[in-house]
């Protein structure tokens, strides 16, 4: 029991250790996505903070599979290195016994999976489609930033080079097409933009040059000028599609019942939540088989690592070709939990049989 537990608390916090490690690559993957929102929609370092919350459950269906599997292969990779693992079968503990830690701490983690997958997931993801598509329909607010030019609308340009906090501008320039027989190009050191009824930046010590359709200049300086920016207020909000990863599982079930045409990708999201639980288990596993050998060498213990992960890749990817396979046919849909089935199935046999032979 002692040693178990000692082996579960190694194993326990590299998976917590090495989920974290595959979130943080998730989010930054991901992060520059919403960056690039947040700069062209000017939206708050809060905004951003929320939507990289809210996107945490779907990365953790993702990354805590393969903590699970990284975990368990560094624990007991260790063990193996520090020849431990072969006083303990030398002390008659077989590789299924060995196991249990492992299992224990996959089963906790498939858990945690079966209910971010059925309850926070399509919670937390309708919140942040939601609050990404408030950001981008919101045209509210004038957003302007330092170095770009920006079309404040389809007949006014604008860069600047600098902006304060109070608003005001530094070295400005205004393309105006407002007047289709005329383009009237502003020039200007410095600026303030004025928030009344309408936006109007106030110029000074600048100049203004009209160009007619014929190529004729006229060219104006001036100490004052007064410009209004004209947005685009009728710009109507885009109509939200509601995503797969929005409903539960029962809801799924039942817009597939009332819908042929996607029935497929509808079953097979909703089934998939149960099987992405499985995961952590058929991943812990195949790190049991690869690694609990008769030959503790250093050479095969390379041998293992690379036969580990080839595994988990080709697990992995005959997952997503069933669940594939299921959206354009739902006879299919029953492998989706055979296949990880079948092979805890064939991983335990394996284990028992080692120890059987071993006893010999």
């Amino acid at each position: 029991m002692i040693l178990s537990w000692y082996i579960f608390k190694q194993t326990f916090k590299n998976l917590f250790l090495s989920t974290c490690v595959f979130v943080g690559i998730i989010w930054l993957t991901q992060s520059f996505k919403i960056i690039k929102l947040i700069i062209n929609k000017g939206a708050g370092l809060s905004e951003f903070f929320a939507l990289s919350a809210y996107s945490l459950p779907s990365w953790l269906l993702i990354a805590l599979p393969f903590g699970t599997f990284a975990g368990c292969m560094i624990s007991y990779l260790k063990l193996q290195n520090d020849k431990e693992i072969i006083v303990m079968q030398s002390a008659g503990i077989s590789p299924l016994k060995l196991s249990k830690p492992a299992f224990f701490a996959a089963l906790l983690a498939s858990a945690i999976l079966f209910i971010i997958s059925h309850f926070i997931m399509p919670k937390t993801y309708k919140n942040f489609k939601i609050l990404q598509n408030e950001i981008r329909n919101n045209s509210q607010d004038f957003i302007i930033r330092d170095n770009i030019f920006i079309d404040i609308n389809k007949n006014q340009t604008i860069f600047i080079s600098k902006m304060n906090k109070i608003n005001e501008l530094e070295e400005i320039f205004i393309q105006d097409r407002s007047d289709p027989t005329t383009v009237i190009e502003i020039f200007s050191s410095k600026g303030i933009l004025k928030y009344e009824d309408n936006i109007v930046l106030s110029m000074n010590n600048g100049t203004r040059i009209s160009t007619d359709l014929q190529g004729r200049s006229t060219i104006l300086n001036f100490k004052s000028y007064d410009i209004e920016i004209k947005q685009n207020k009728n710009k109507k909000s885009e109509a939200r599609v509601v995503e797969y990863n929005e409903y539960n599982f029962f809801e799924l079930l039942k817009k597939s019942q009332s819908g042929k045409e996607n029935s497929g990708k509808l079953l097979a999201e909703a089934h998939s939540r149960n099987t992405v639980s499985l995961m952590p288990l058929v991943f812990s596993f195949i790190v049991m088989v690869t690694i609990l050998k008769d030959n503790f060498s250093r050479k095969f213990s390379i041998y293992r690592k690379i036969t580990g992960i080839g595994l988990l890749v080709i697990i992995q990817s005959f997952v997503l070709i069933i669940k594939n396979a299921v959206h354009s046919n739902i006879i299919f849909l029953p492998l989706m939990y055979f296949f990880p089935i079948l092979i805890l199935i064939a991983c335990i046999i394996l284990l028992n049989y080692r120890k059987k032979s071993f006893n010999l």
